[in-house]
């Protein structure tokens, strides 16, 4: 079983930024110490979408957060979102080159599709659902040519040669496509993990199309979890599934019952209000529905704690978590083969 973990502003509760533990701004502690809580639990990788929402009224850009990150924590994948709509392939490609060494091969990145806010992006021209898509599918394609322009044996480091690496494994990637003219190679070695994860989260069918073709993790949220067996069969046999859940939880379901009412409002898709000890239940009950779970606790830090400390070694001993981290990258974490260069001979 997955198990990742979105951390969204104070909480996927529309309500979590009144809770008396939320922050009075977005730190960096905050959010260190929610890293070393999820590490503790051995999840396989913390997910930063950057995302506004009624939640999170003001958030930090992934990207400098995951590399800063990386300082506290040694094995948890993490993950940062960038947008597809207006990003350029060479821009994202030497951003997780980087990202991926700074985290010692934990990098994932979160392709994020949809529709631009009014105004986000005056001087770029507004596409159609079909135009979008089909960007986004070149654009993935474009950042993977680039990240294998280096393979693996490129860099030499011979000193007394004088050779830093060798030419013959360095290539230019020649790509000419609708959206997309890029002549590579890029100027920074491949990542340590070849190609960091792609997470994508967008279940419209063009989404659901998109995802079969490109990513490598699918976070699904829904409402219903017998829709998952057709998001699975959309997918096809690529993808991990993971399907979100917004846990609120206490130590008796009258308690976690009175928290919810407290807060009031609800979340969007699956939720769990209940004991760590019911929750542990209710994910193994869906575990052969998906690969895993992507947990959105409702109220940060209180639903990360009591997931991490009491629902986890449940989830151990039901033989569904190791108990420990059993690899050092994230794409061993989730169980997915490193990929060879699609230019080596």
């Amino acid at each position: 079983m997955i198990l990742t973990v979105s951390i969204q502003g104070c909480g996927a509760h529309p309500e979590a930024r009144h809770a008396s533990s939320a922050p009075p701004a977005p730190s960096l502690p905050w959010f260190r110490a929610l890293t070393r809580t999820a590490e503790r639990g051995s999840l396989d990788a913390i997910l930063l979408d950057g995302q506004w929402g009624p939640g999170a009224p003001y958030v930090l850009d992934p990207m400098p957060l995951v590399a800063a990150l990386a300082e506290c924590s040694t094995r948890i994948g993490l993950g940062g979102a960038i947008a597809l709509n207006h990003a350029e392939p060479f821009n994202i490609a030497r951003t997780f080159a980087a990202v991926d060494r700074l985290t010692a091969g934990r990098s994932a990145w979160i392709a994020i599709t949809g529709t631009a806010r009014p105004g986000d992006y005056g001087h770029a021209p507004a596409r159609t659902v079909e135009e979008r898509q089909a960007r986004a599918a070149e654009c993935i394609a474009v950042v993977r040519k680039l990240w294998d322009s280096w393979e693996d044996e490129a860099i030499l480091l011979d000193k007394p040669g004088g050779r830093f690496s060798n030419p013959d494994r360095v290539h230019r990637i020649e790509h000419a496509g609708p959206f997309f003219s890029v002549r590579g190679p890029l100027n920074a070695p491949r990542p340590l993990q070849g190609n960091p994860p792609v997470f994508q989260r967008d279940a419209s069918p063009e989404g659901l199309a998109l995802a079969r073709q490109t990513a490598d993790v699918f976070a699904a949220s829904v409402a219903d979890p017998s829709t998952l067996a057709a998001i699975r069969r959309a997918l096809g046999d690529g993808p991990r599934l993971l399907a979100t859940i917004v846990p609120l939880l206490a130590p008796t379901q009258a308690e976690a019952d009175a928290r919810a009412a407290a807060l009031g409002g609800t979340t969007t898709g699956l939720s769990f209000v209940g004991t760590p000890e019911g929750l542990a239940a209710r994910l193994a009950e869906l575990s052969p529905l998906c690969d895993g779970f992507d947990i959105a606790p409702a109220v940060l830090p209180l639903d990360l704690d009591l997931f991490v400390d009491e629902t986890v070694p449940r989830l151990r001993a039901l033989g569904l978590r190791p108990a420990t981290y059993e690899g050092l990258t994230l794409r061993e974490h989730l169980r997915l083969p490193r990929p060879r260069s699609q230019f080596a001979a």
